[in-house]
C-alpha cells in the first residue's frame, strides 16, 4: 500500500488572504474618498455658501402667490420698492408727445390819451415742443384683486417741464404797425411762452392717457410675472383718479 501523500489544503483557504487585502483595500479607498469630500464641503468660502442660500430664498420667493401678498398687505409696499429700484427716482415715466406748436399774441392800443385809436399788432411764434408725462409713486396708489384681475388705481397723469426746441423756434409779425414797437411785442410773447407751454401741457394729458395706461399695465404684469409664482395668470387693467366712481372704496391695500 502506497505511503500516505501529504493532504492539500482547500481551494477555499488557499484564496483567503488575497481577499482579504483586496476588501481592506477598498474599505482604504472609500475612506479617502469621503475624508476628501469632507474637506472640500467644510473649505467652501463662506461667499458661495451665501450665494447658496441666497439661492434657495429666491426659489421660495418665487413660489408666493398674489393671493396670498394681497392677504398679507404686502403688495403694495412690494410693488414701491420694485418701482423704486427699477426706476431710481420717485417718478415712472410713461408718455412722450411730441407736437409743432403755434403762440399768438395781439395788441391793441391809442394815442392821444386814447382819443386816437392805433391799429393792432399781431406776433406768432412757432416752435416744435416735447412733453412727457409721468406718475408719482409717492402719491396715492391702490391695488385691488378680483378673481384673476389686478386693478391698479394710480395717481393723476404729471407733466415734466415741456422742452421747447429754441433753436427752432420762429418769429413772425402777422400785422404790424408804423405807430407801435413790434419788437416789444415779440419780446412779451417770448415772456408769456413758458406759462402757455405749462397750460397745453395739462390740456394734452388727455391725448396721452391710453398710452399712459398701456405703459402703467405693462410695468405692473412684467413685476407680477417676476415676482410671483403665479403672477402670469393675472390680467391688469388702469384707473385714473377721474375714472374711478366716486363710490369707490378707497381703503389702500
Amino acid at each position: 500500500m502506497p505511503p500516505d501523500s501529504p493532504v492539500s489544503p482547500p481551494a477555499a483557504a488557499r484564496n483567503r488572504w488575497p481577499r482579504v487585502v483586496l476588501l481592506l483595500g477598498l474599505v482604504a479607498l472609500l475612506s479617502a474618498t469621503g475624508m476628501w469630500f469632507l474637506n472640500r464641503l467644510t473649505g467652501v468660502p463662506g461667499v458661495v455658501l451665501d450665494k447658496g442660500r441666497a439661492m434657495v430664498k429666491e426659489i421660495g420667493g418665487q413660489a408666493v402667490t398674489v393671493a396670498q401678498a394681497f392677504r398679507e398687505g404686502t403688495i403694495r409696499q412690494a410693488f414701491f420698492s420694485h418701482a423704486a429700484e427699477i426706476s431710481g427716482t420717485t417718478r415712472l415715466q410713461v408718455a412722450t408727445l411730441k407736437q409743432n406748436e403755434t403762440f399768438q399774441r395781439e395788441e391793441a392800443g391809442s394815442a392821444a390819451w386814447g382819443l386816437v385809436p392805433v391799429p393792432k399788432v399781431v406776433v406768432q411764434a412757432q416752435a416744435p415742443v416735447e412733453y412727457t408725462y409721468y406718475l408719482d409713486f409717492a402719491a396715492p396708489w391702490e391695488f385691488r384683486q378680483q378673481d384673476k384681475t389686478i386693478t391698479v388705481l394710480a395717481p393723476p397723469l404729471q407733466p415734466n417741464t415741456p422742452a421747447l426746441d429754441v433753436s427752432a423756434l420762429t418769429f413772425y409779425t402777422l400785422e404790424g404797425s408804423i405807430w407801435r414797437d413790434e419788437g416789444a411785442v415779440r419780446d412779451r410773447l417770448r415772456e408769456s411762452l413758458t406759462g402757455s407751454l405749462h397750460k397745453r401741457a395739462r390740456n394734452s394729458t388727455t391725448l396721452v392717457r391710453e398710452v399712459a395706461r398701456r405703459q402703467v399695465a405693462e410695468f405692473v404684469e412684467h413685476w407680477l410675472a417676476e415676482k410671483f409664482g403665479d403672477g402670469r395668470d393675472y390680467r391688469v387693467q388702469v384707473l385714473f383718479p377721474e375714472e374711478v366712481p366716486p363710490s369707490t372704496d378707497k381703503t389702500p391695500q
